[in-house]
């Protein structure tokens, strides 16, 4: 089996019936799916039970969560790969699994394109990096939507952090390439559509967000987090926040400073002058 396809849901049955029919509608077949359901009392069950005879596995009982769920799929996984599509995500048309199985698949982790969904119906696309750092990473994570694992990474690296809400993708990602640096390539497919109305992305849970990545960072990589915190909400500012944050941090206004009289003396040096 090359792929173990993981949806988790917690009573969300019109999107999950969304992202089951995006699975079994592929034209590769060398997949399992694994449904693992938080205890839903929406009928979620319902339309499990519907598309039962294409379902490898499922359970409905109640969980700690959503990773606490992802790690439940990781356990009955037999794939020679993971996939993570949660309900309310769903593929982009039949030929994603075929457009990724017909490249060479060798790396322990493979990234492609998602598109984003916004309330107004208009998407965009995200695309991952090309070659991951953890500068990188602190910026923007991969996304588990557009993401292929090998499964015995889970075993080598550890399952995802169930004591995280928001951010236990970011840490598996961290702990994989820049702790054990493991592989990665970036593919160009298309994966999925991501509804932003999940906890990761209602602006509610930001403080969440923010106080969970410092947790994660500062577990990873004591040393740097105060610096990486700052690095990674400079760069996602505006200019009025900017100047605010540069005001209060010091020593980051002088590393932009040092950066900037690098590049100044390096433009002279390119033109002449």
């Amino acid at each position: 089996m090359k792929l173990s396809v993981i949806t988790v849901n917690y009573n969300n049955k019109d999107g999950l019936e969304k992202t089951i029919l995006s699975v079994i509608d592929q034209l590769f077949k060398d997949y399992e799916f694994i449904v693992i359901d938080g205890g839903s009392t929406d009928g979620s069950t319902d339309i499990i039970k519907k598309y039962e005879d294409k379902i490898t596995y499922w359970l409905s009982e109640k969980d700690k969560g959503t990773y606490h769920a992802m790690n439940k799929g990781i356990d009955v996984a037999t794939g020679v790969y993971c996939y993570f599509l949660n309900s309310g995500d769903y593929l982009i048309d039949k030929h994603v699994f075929e457009n990724i199985f017909k490249l060479p698949v060798q790396a322990d982790i493979l990234s492609g394109n998602v598109l984003k969904i916004r309330k107004n119906g208009k998407f965009r696309t995200i695309v991952p990096h090309q070659v991951p750092s953890l500068f990188k990473l602190c910026i923007h994570s991969l996304p588990h939507q557009a993401s292929i694992i090998r499964r015995l990474l889970f075993k080598e690296v550890g399952y995802y952090n169930e004591s995280f809400k928001i951010v236990s993708d970011f840490d598996f990602f961290l702990k994989a390439l820049i702790l054990h640096n493991k592989t990665y390539k970036r593919i160009d497919v298309n994966f999925s559509y991501f509804n932003l109305e999940g906890i990761s992305s209602n602006p509610k849970n930001s403080s969440l967000a923010k106080e969970e990545s410092y947790t994660c960072l500062k577990e990873n990589f004591p040393q740097l987090v105060d610096d990486l915190m700052e690095y990674r909400y400079f760069y996602i500012s505006n200019i009025g926040q900017m100047i605010r944050l540069l005001q209060q941090k010091p020593r980051l206004y002088r590393v932009i400073e040092n950066m900037c009289g690098w590049l100044i003396s390096l433009k002279k040096k390119l033109v002449g002058k």
